[in-house]
């Protein structure tokens, strides 16, 4: 499943956009891919979502998905439907005391920006390795289609389902969109950068619900690194660039690694 899934999402990517695509939409008399780029929305990712949405919008596609119930956990097979009304952009070559998460609304031109979370095994403000791997506590780069929620430690979240060798285990490492207390502007503030999850993407309360109404069940989410594109292919383990001036790697309170070994 994983290698077909590979295959078809490097066949798809390749193909040319067609009449009628993102590139032809405008909002008043301008394109809204360069309504998008004047946001500061990167270039290179905003390209490779258009693209990627351009061949996938309303199809109906079959993911690797984790089931949580009563009695048991377990690993199965669900289609979802990929959504064309928004999709968002995390631009992990960014450091996390900057707003690095953008939301765009397909059908306005509209962009929201928010602090977005990475693994405590990525780096410290800057993210500067990802990986795919269960237990590393790294972000993974890649597309990613959101599916369903569940109720876990942090409340409601949303499941990803990755859809590249650099991120197809997600669904099976719990990687998913939650809230946590550490994302915040205060936080930024008081600390100087954000707390740090284990893989996932977290997010601050005040934004998990919209989070959650807009990209339920099919909605494209691409975390993105401008230097990383092409080594996320080639070697789906592990990407690493050099981080510049990151700060030293202490648990601060309340990010995950400090809650989890105070829950012990």
């Amino acid at each position: 499943m994983k290698a077909v899934l590979s295959a078809v999402l490097t066949t798809l990517l390749s193909v040319s956009s067609f009449a009628g695509s993102l590139y032809d939409v405008k909002i008043k008399d301008v394109s809204l891919y360069d309504v998008f780029k004047e946001q500061g929305v990167p270039e290179a990712a905003l390209q490779r979502s258009f693209e990627f949405l351009d061949v996938n919008a309303g199809k109906t596609i079959r993911v690797n998905a984790k089931f949580r119930t009563k009695t048991k956990t377990y690993m199965d097979e669900r289609e979802i439907t990929i959504k064309e009304d928004s999709m968002a952009i995390i631009d992990f070559s960014k450091p996390s005391n900057e707003r690095r998460l953008y939301i765009l609304n397909l059908k306005t031109g509209a962009v929201s920006k928010h602090f977005v979370a990475h693994g405590k095994g990525s780096g410290v403000r800057v993210a500067a390795k990802f990986s795919n791997i269960d237990g590393s506590k790294m972000t993974s780069l890649g597309l990613y289609i959101a599916g369903n929620t569940y109720y876990g430690g942090h409340g409601e979240s949303l499941n990803l389902h990755g859809l590249e060798t650099s991120n197809n285990n997600a669904a099976s490492r719990d990687i998913v969109i939650h809230a946590a207390s550490y994302v915040s502007e205060d936080y930024v503030k008081s600390q100087g950068r954000l707390g740090r999850s284990w893989g996932c993407p977290a997010v601050a309360p005040g934004i998990i619900k919209k989070v959650i109404t807009t990209f339920k069940e099919g909605g494209l989410i691409y975390a993105y690194h401008k230097d990383l594109i092409s080594s996320a292919v080639k070697n789906p383990d592990l990407q690493e660039v050099q981080p510049e001036n990151d700060d030293e790697d202490i648990d601060l309170p309340e990010e995950e690694e400090s809650v989890r070994k105070a829950a012990k």
